[in-house]
């Protein structure tokens, strides 16, 4: 496998930014891996090193100590600004201000970010229900629709939680709806969202969806499903009752 097709563009964006934020640079690494176009021997070669999940795998290695990649910059030092956590060497000096023009161009690329994160959350989402025996039939700028036998599944994908609005998540007649939002470096949007909107997406049977994606992984937030072949694919099927049983108003 000729791993320059992703250790070359990571390389490339850590030099570039020598400071980033850790959510840009996973976002990044999904979409390094997605422009790879991979062929199926390589993606076989890449579980074997990283596991199941490409993007997320490799995302992991560069932030451990043992790299898949050894020729990329060692991210080994973290800070936070605005909220948010941003790696960078420990071995150089940096300034206040090359702190602040890393934040600046973290939010300069905030329109990208979120290009590269829905698409993201599209594959990912996808790749999820494909292993759960659904067929995508047909495909949005932010909607898609999946098929089983006697089921289908309407879902909306939404780039925050902070940006979901419920009420333009509507299928047709006989079509679970599904909201797919990807988690955070904080709970509180998403305790806020709950105690606010929960109990109305619950009564329209919306079911939300998380994707962390660090992991790859999807789970409920709100709803439940009565797929069992989704609900096996779930990490953690019981998220979405620990948070009703937990941040419900009382």
């Amino acid at each position: 496998m000729d791993i320059d097709k992703i250790a070359g563009p990571l390389r490339k964006v850590l030099w570039e930014r020598e400071i980033i934020a850790r959510c840009e640079l996973l976002l990044r690494t999904y979409d390094i891996v997605r422009a790879a176009d991979l062929s199926e021997e390589e993606q076989e070669e890449l579980h074997k090193i990283v596991g199941e999940r490409i993007a997320p795998g490799i995302f992991a290695s560069i932030m451990s100590k043992e790299p898949v990649f050894f020729d990329l910059p060692r991210l080994d030092t973290f800070t936070q600004m605005d909220g948010r956590i941003f790696h960078f060497l420990h071995t150089k000096k940096y300034s206040k201000q090359d702190f602040a023009n890393a934040n600046r161009r973290f939010h300069n690329s905030i329109p990208e970010l979120r290009r590269i994160m829905c698409q993201s959350l599209k594959d990912l989402l996808a790749e999820f229900m494909r292993e759960a025996g659904y067929t995508l039939i047909s495909e949005g700028a932010d909607q898609m629709l999946f098929s089983a036998p006697k089921r289908e599944v309407r879902a909306f994908i939404t780039p925050s939680v902070r940006s979901l609005d419920i009420d333009k998540c509507q299928g047709g007649e006989g079509e679970e709806v599904v909201a797919l939002v990807p988690s955070g470096e904080s709970l509180e949007p998403f305790m806020k969202f709950y105690r606010e909107r929960g109990a109305a997406a619950e009564e329209r049977d919306l079911q939300i969806w998380v994707t962390n994606m660090e992991k790859g992984s999807i789970d409920p937030f709100v709803g439940y499903t009565t797929d069992l072949d989704i609900y096996n694919q779930f990490e953690n099927p019981r998220l979405a009752e620990m948070v009703r049983s937990n941040w419900r108003l009382r």
